[in-house]
């Protein structure tokens, strides 16, 4: 076989390659320097999130989940995650946990903290081709410390699965760029696909990576066709739901911003770990500082074929990346959570560029100095917490059901509210009663525009003693409350509790008893 010309069986075959082995002998100062910077990493960052998510209650879109998921049978749970605008992969491992572990806050949130635990773990467990021990230890720390990480560690939500499975992309990607074989182009496609029933938005980062490989390996690439076949199911579900798609696609429907620069650099700053610029300048400072220390170029025996495949890897999330905020910037449907995907492939990047460098081990040190000062502010963290779960109705829940309430009219004042099935927004105002044992009948009111909220929910609710009404909103855009807001004198004569922010509210009311 020569450089042109190969046996279509190579494909079938693993290849073989060159490895970084450690060295023989103890471990040097620098490198236990690594070592235990990356435990104080995986040991602090779980103890932060032990601690900072106590007590907190669940925001509008994990009581979605929890709906979703406490469906009585698979056919009821099907037709809530297809009238979902996210894929079911998630859906559908959360509706198998909680049958075991129960609908609570706690058992909720436990899945996504082992997720994103797990992402963390992963680059050592299964290591990237020609990635050392102390640098997959880094890209590790770095993910347990990547500030959003931990958000979405304490959250209800897909995002903890989407980061493991991106985690994983991202190595069977670089493996099979490294290397090329049936058996590894199936696994990064199967991985690929899962990741794509998990979010939509990992498509463009598989598209770009499997362009990447048919353009890097050409001929060979294109014998592994057959792994193609695992992207069936990401596919076959996007087919079937795309007619719901379409209506969350409505330009009436959307309610993200438009993309501008200032917003662009905020989700730049998002993937790399904090909103603020304070830790990017730390970030940049790590890498700087490490040059500086290095004094001289470095060029160590590295196998050809493992680096190219990293710096592919890379390449390739910081691609997805663009093509991301370009999807934004041509119709607002994106926020910064949906940038998940690339997160790995980026902060891999971050950990080449100090390998690269004479003093790695002090960047390494450096970095994970940089991502954990986060870790300092605790009560930052925990202000923004509390301010994601405010967008709930938990306590207001908790507040008609202390009164009694016999019947319940709910509303989410929401662009997307239009479009929403009634009797799915009806199981959502009712979550909460019901997973207390206190089920009451509860009627879904869709606001239309030009309504105002205070009268069509009293009208709803009539006079029965202890009918009761909760009104969550968001007066960002296109909400009814932005123009009719809660009124307290429409409601003389009930109970009310009315918790509210700046952009954010929720009124929860029951008819009072005639004394």
């Amino acid at each position: 076989m020569t450089a042109r010309h190969f046996h279509a069986s190579d494909c079938a075959m693993e290849q073989p390659r060159t490895a970084n082995l450690p060295s023989s002998g103890r471990p040097s100062l620098p490198t236990l320097g690594v070592w235990l910077m990356a435990a104080l990493a995986f040991g602090g960052g779980l103890l932060l999130r032990l601690a900072s998510g106590q007590g907190l209650p669940l925001w509008i879109d994990e009581t979605w989940t929890g709906m979703i998921v406490s469906q009585p049978d698979w056919a009821s749970f099907w037709r809530e995650a297809w009238l979902d605008v996210n894929p079911p992969l998630y859906y559908a491992l959360m509706h198998l946990w909680t049958a075991v572990a129960g609908l609570s806050d706690s058992a909720l949130r436990l899945p996504s903290l082992v997720f994103v635990a797990g992402a963390a773990l992963l680059p050592i467990l299964w290591r990237a081709p020609g990635l050392s021990r102390e640098a997959s230890l880094v890209w590790g720390a770095l993910l347990i410390l990547w500030g959003p990480g931990i958000d979405i560690s304490l959250d209800a939500r897909g995002y903890g699965l989407l980061l493991l499975l991106s985690v994983a992309q991202a190595i069977g990607f670089a493996r099979l760029m490294a290397s090329p074989s049936r058996a590894r182009a199936f696994i990064w496609s199967a991985l690929a696909s899962l990741a794509i029933l998990t979010h939509y938005f990992a498509l463009p980062l598989a598209a770009l990576q499997g362009l990447a490989f048919v353009w890097r390996h050409r001929a060979r690439a294109l014998t592994c066709w057959p792994a193609a076949l695992a992207f069936a199911p990401g596919f076959g579900w996007l087919f079937i739901h795309l007619p719901r798609l379409a209506d969350y696609a409505r330009p009436d429907i959307a309610w993200y911003e438009p993309m501008t620069l200032p917003l662009a650099a905020g989700h730049l700053r998002y993937v790399l770990g904090q909103p603020g610029w304070m830790h990017l300048a730390l970030v940049a400072a790590a890498l700087v500082a490490t040059r500086l220390a290095s004094r001289g170029p470095f060029h160590p025996a590295r196998d050809a074929a493992t680096e190219k495949a990293l710096h592919m890897a890379v390449l390739c999330g910081v691609a997805a990346l663009i093509v991301t905020l370009g999807i934004g910037l041509v119709r607002p449907s994106m926020t910064e959570r949906y940038l998940v995907p690339v997160v790995p492939s980026i902060l891999l990047g971050l950990v080449l560029a100090i390998r690269r460098e004479k003093r790695a081990h002090l960047g390494y040190i450096l970095l994970i100095a940089a991502f954990g000062a986060q870790m300092l502010d605790t009560q930052k963290l925990r202000t923004r917490l509390e301010a994601r779960s405010f967008y709930g109705f938990e306590q207001a829940s908790g507040f008609v059901g202390a009164r009694g309430a016999k019947r319940l009219v709910f509303t989410w004042d929401h662009p997307a509210s239009h479009i929403l099935d009634a009797g799915s927004l009806a199981k959502l105002g009712g979550f909460f009663l019901a997973r207390d044992g206190a089920a009451v009948p509860t009627q879904a009111v869709v606001l239309a525009p030009g309504d105002n909220p205070n009268l069509r929910l009293r009208d709803a609710a009539g006079n029965e003693e202890r009918s009761a009404i909760i009104w969550i909103y968001n007066r960002a855009r296109n909400s009814a409350a932005r123009t009719h807001p809660p009124d307290p004198r429409l409601w003389s004569g009930w109970a009310c509790r009315h918790d509210r922010a700046r952009w954010v509210g929720v009124l929860a009311c029951v008819k009072a008893t005639p004394r």
